[in-house]
C-alpha cells in the first residue's frame, strides 16, 4: 500500500503527540512531591510515609545572683511539624526546683515578634511532689521565654492558667547548641556526684562536701564551683575535659579560690 505525503504528514503527528502522552504519563508517576510543612510525604501511587528529622532547639539560663550562686533554667525541643515534645527544667538557686517532660503542640510564626508559641502539658516534678501543668513558651531565633501565672485545676487534676492575658514572662533564655547544652548538664551532674573525691581538702567533723552551686562554662572548659560540709564553705573553678563521642569527662585541674 502506497501513502502520499500528505498521510505521512499526518500519521507523523499522530506518532508525535502518542510519545508526548506516554512521556508525560511516566514522568507524572515518578515525581515524588514535595512538602511545604508537616513531617509526612505521600506518592501519588503508592501510601508511602517518609519521616522527616525533627528540629532541635534548646535554651539556656545561667543568671548569677547577688549572693554568687546561679538561677538556671533549660529548655530541650523536638519540634516536628506542629507537635513538640521536650524537657523544661527551672532551677532557681534558693527556691524550689521543678523539672519534667513535655509535649504540645506550636503555632505559627509572630512576624511582629518572629516567635513562635507552644502550647504545652508539663509532666513538672519538685520537691517529691508531681503534677500535670499547662506551659506556654514563647520560642524563636536566639531566645525563649516561658510564662508564670495563677493556675488553677481544671476538674481534671491538671493546673492550667487562670488568666493567660496576665502571664508575666521570665528572662529571656540564650539559644544554645544542644550538645554543649548536653555537656554543660553532664559535667554539672558529675561534678555534683562526684564533689567528694574532687575536692582537695577532707571535710571537718565528720560531714561530706556536696555541692551548692556549680556554673558550667563550655567555650573554656571550667566550672566555678560553691561546695560545703555543712561547717565551712568552699570555692574552686575546675579544668575539665569533655569528650562528646562518649561523654566521658575527666577532671584535669581544681584550683581553690579564696
Amino acid at each position: 500500500m502506497k501513502y502520499n505525503i500528505k498521510q505521512i504528514s499526518i500519521l507523523i503527528i499522530i506518532l508525535v503527540v502518542i510519545g508526548s502522552l506516554i512521556s508525560y504519563i511516566l514522568q507524572s508517576k515518578n515525581n515524588t512531591p514535595v512538602p511545604e510543612k508537616g513531617n509526612i510525604v505521600a506518592t501519588n501511587e503508592l501510601a508511602e510515609v517518609i519521616a522527616i528529622k525533627p528540629i532541635e532547639m534548646c535554651y539556656d539560663l545561667s543568671d548569677k545572683t547577688s549572693r554568687g550562686f546561679y538561677d538556671k533554667a533549660l529548655i530541650k525541643m523536638q519540634i516536628t511539624g506542629d507537635k513538640v515534645i521536650g524537657e523544661f527544667k527551672d532551677i532557681p538557686s534558693e527556691k524550689d526546683s521543678k523539672v519534667g517532660k513535655f509535649e504540645g503542640t506550636v503555632g505559627l510564626l509572630n512576624k511582629e515578634t518572629m516567635s513562635r508559641r507552644a502550647n504545652l502539658l508539663w509532666d513538672s516534678e519538685g520537691e517529691g511532689m508531681s503534677a500535670k501543668e499547662e506551659l506556654i513558651i514563647d520560642f524563636g531565633d536566639g531566645s525563649a521565654v516561658v510564662g508564670y501565672g495563677e493556675m488553677v485545676d481544671n476538674g481534671n487534676n491538671v493546673y492550667v492558667y487562670k488568666d493567660k492575658t496576665k502571664l508575666i514572662f521570665s528572662k529571656n533564655m540564650s539559644q544554645i547548641d544542644c550538645g554543649t547544652l548536653d555537656e554543660k548538664v553532664s559535667v554539672e551532674k558529675y561534678i555534683k556526684d562526684n564533689i567528694t573525691t574532687i575536692a582537695k581538702e577532707k571535710a571537718v567533723l565528720g560531714g561530706s562536701w556536696y555541692v551548692i552551686s556549680v556554673f558550667v562554662n563550655p567555650s573554656k572548659n571550667t566550672a566555678d564551683v560553691i561546695f560545703e560540709d555543712g561547717h565551712i564553705q568552699n570555692k574552686a573553678q575546675i579544668i575539665y575535659t569533655y569528650t562528646k563521642e562518649d561523654g566521658v569527662i575527666k577532671i584535669d585541674k581544681v584550683t581553690k579560690i579564696i
